[in-house]
């Protein structure tokens, strides 16, 4: 009777020690796939789009018109050049993304290219509540350690912690994961003290094989204002080519 008792305590010792590392061995996998999905091997090539920006601040509502391309070099940070349409006074304005340390905005009004500083990426980009690091083009397991929060039928809850020594923006971020697409449906930001800062609702449609992005909704709590992203006239793998992403197409007045 003590002998079969030594045995059970062991066996639930056993699958208490190893449950903890299963569950990190799921969110590790879970995490690569969104990773794999949004900038790597299972991502298009490239994009092109029209976007329309609408900031909503209380009453008040901004409409702005963007072209947008990106191009995916998988294992290492995406390209992304967006160029503003209209309204006319931020026409022609240029945003250029090489890395989380490579952003470049033009102004045409000032005919300036500034490089954005690593202590700004946290500013907002063009009075969007999106910032400059919410527009960065590194993987989430770079910098964030996962860990599973939650599974049910149709989704996995990941509760990311930001890593030692990583100087992303948020210091945790609660993601969900449609397991259809392997694409997140829900971001829950965090600042450094815990709080919740700012949450995306990402909506998505399957273009030549890929689950590809179609609307985004940043939501800022702290400010009650909101910013949403439409994605239009999507197309993919259409030979994008390296030489788009400079600084010279930076400052290339919009045609048409």
């Amino acid at each position: 009777m003590k002998r079969t008792s030594l045995i059970l305590a062991s066996v639930l010792l056993l699958i208490a020690a190893s449950a903890p590392a299963a569950a990190a061995e799921d969110a590790a996998a879970v995490l690569a796939g969104v990773d794999e999905r949004t900038g790597g091997t299972l991502a298009p090539k490239d994009m092109q789009s029209n976007m329309v920006m609408t900031i909503t601040q209380g009453s008040s509502v901004k409409v702005r018109e963007i072209r947008a391309w990106t191009r995916n070099n998988a294992g290492k940070n995406d390209d992304r050049l967006m160029k503003f349409v209209s309204p006319a006074d931020v026409r022609d304005v240029g945003f250029l993304v090489l890395s989380d340390d490579s952003m470049y905005i033009y102004l045409p009004e000032f005919h300036r290219t500034r490089r954005i500083a690593s202590s700004n990426r946290k500013d907002s980009f063009m009075s969007s509540d999106f910032s400059y690091d919410d527009l960065g083009t590194g993987e989430y397991a770079r910098s964030y350690e996962p860990a599973l929060q939650e599974e049910n039928a149709g989704a996995w809850v990941l509760d990311l912690k930001r890593k030692a020594g990583s100087d992303k923006l948020y210091s945790r971020i609660v993601m969900t994961v449609d397991k259809r697409m392997h694409m997140p449906v829900k971001t829950e930001m965090y600042d450094e003290a815990g709080r919740l800062w700012k949450s995306a609702e990402q909506a998505y449609a399957s273009i030549d094989g890929y689950w590809v992005m179609t609307a985004v909704k940043m939501t800022d709590h702290k400010k009650g204002s909101s910013t949403t992203l439409e994605f239009k006239d999507m197309k993919v793998d259409k030979g994008v080519g390296a030489d788009l992403f400079t600084e010279r197409s930076l400052v290339r007045k919009i045609q048409g």
